[in-house]
């Protein structure tokens, strides 16, 4: 049995703990009713949940100004997390990375320069900080769910890039994953905040068509990395 309050409960708990752990330079409110757990955006409307294709540079900067995450991380990327419940089962998540396309250097930030105030600048100047790296995304969306579109899968690069996966995805394992591929110092440095990663929401849901090409699998028991 799931509900959107346990949802919420152990969804701020680890952004807190990104927070209190330096890992995440800041945190939005979280938005949570009888079926949905996701961010609160500063407009009524989030600008993202409609959105399919991956990130540009404008659409990361509307999304940062209208509060269209859960996370800001230490180097300006953003975590946004979604999960959705129907009768006791959590029926479809979306979480995505979405990476800062500049290289943001840390001593402007701990000068007082903010997220918005350097991308703009980047722009408008000659830099080699342009950081080409695609979104990640686990989407669960089994009423959506045919042949080249599982019911969980991983999407990179393009839209129509889905890598099956075996099981949604509980919040921990892909804030692990995150971390543990692309801040792999960071993933180290910080294992009070990984170590309790949960593996999957729900039930196995890969289909044999799905297995017939590569996918990813993850242990379906609680582990300790």
């Amino acid at each position: 049995m799931t509900t959107t309050r346990a949802l919420h409960q152990g969804l701020d708990a680890l952004l807190t703990a990104l927070l209190d752990s330096g890992l995440a330079l800041e945190i939005n409110g979280l938005a949570v009713n009888n079926r949905r757990v996701t961010w609160q955006p500063r407009r009524s409307v989030s600008s993202f949940l409609g959105q399919r294709e991956h990130a540009t540079v404008e659409q990361y900067m509307l999304w940062l100004a209208n509060g269209d995450y859960c996370a800001v991380l230490l180097d300006g990327s953003l975590l946004q997390l979604t999960y959705d419940v129907d009768a006791g089962q959590v029926s479809g998540h979306r979480l995505a990375y979405i990476p800062c396309p500049y290289e943001l250097e840390q001593d402007l930030l701990d000068q007082g320069f903010s997220i918005e105030e350097l991308v703009r600048f980047y722009e408008a100047s000659p830099t080699d900080a342009v950081a080409l790296r695609s979104p990640v995304r686990f989407d669960f969306d089994p009423a959506a769910a045919k042949p080249g579109h599982p019911a969980s899968h991983l999407t990179i690069n393009s839209a129509t890039c889905r890598i099956a996966c075996v099981a949604p995805i509980h919040v921990t394992r892909f804030v692990d994953f995150i971390f543990r591929h692309f801040y792999p110092d960071q993933h180290r440095d910080h294992p009070e905040v990984f170590a309790q990663a949960e593996s999957h929401v729900g039930s196995t849901v890969i289909v044999a068509e799905d297995r017939t090409a590569p996918y990813i699998a993850w242990t379906t028991a609680r582990t300790t990395g």
